[in-house]
């Protein structure tokens, strides 16, 4: 089975549950982030989208470890994040980075977001400045 491996697979149900729960909060953060630039022109757009984007990919493991210190027991209070990433790496989160289910959403986010910012991006119905 492909992803046997991934720790997804350690938790519950329940867990898995409330770890999707939190993705998509900090995926919805990411995506109100770019989203503001919706009626800017194409190339702010798309530097919003890879603004949030590069946010999540820095931010989220903090905010995924804070979960699973609340379900899993032992795990110590630290921070799990470091400096931001550099280009590099963003390109390489945006290519599904580590082959993992969240190395994949994360990707899949990405690629959403500066889909969004590059073929619409217009707000409320507006046509998007190009």
């Amino acid at each position: 089975m492909p992803f046997a491996d991934d720790s997804l697979f350690t938790l519950t149900l329940p867990q898995i549950a409330g770890l999707v729960a939190v993705s998509a909060a900090m995926a919805g953060m990411a995506a109100c982030i770019a989203f503001a630039a919706g009626g800017a022109r194409r190339p702010w757009r798309v530097l919003a989208a890879v603004l949030a984007f590069w946010l999540f990919a820095w931010l989220s493991p903090q905010g995924h470890y804070a979960y699973y210190r609340i379900v899993l027991d032992d795990l110590p209070a630290q921070w799990v994040i470091g400096a931001p990433p550099g280009p590099g790496a963003v390109l390489r989160a945006l290519f599904f980075g580590n082959g993992t289910l969240a190395g994949i959403g994360r990707g899949l986010l990405g690629w959403a977001l500066i889909g969004w910012a590059v073929l619409g991006g217009g707000r409320h119905g507006a046509a998007p400045r190009t």
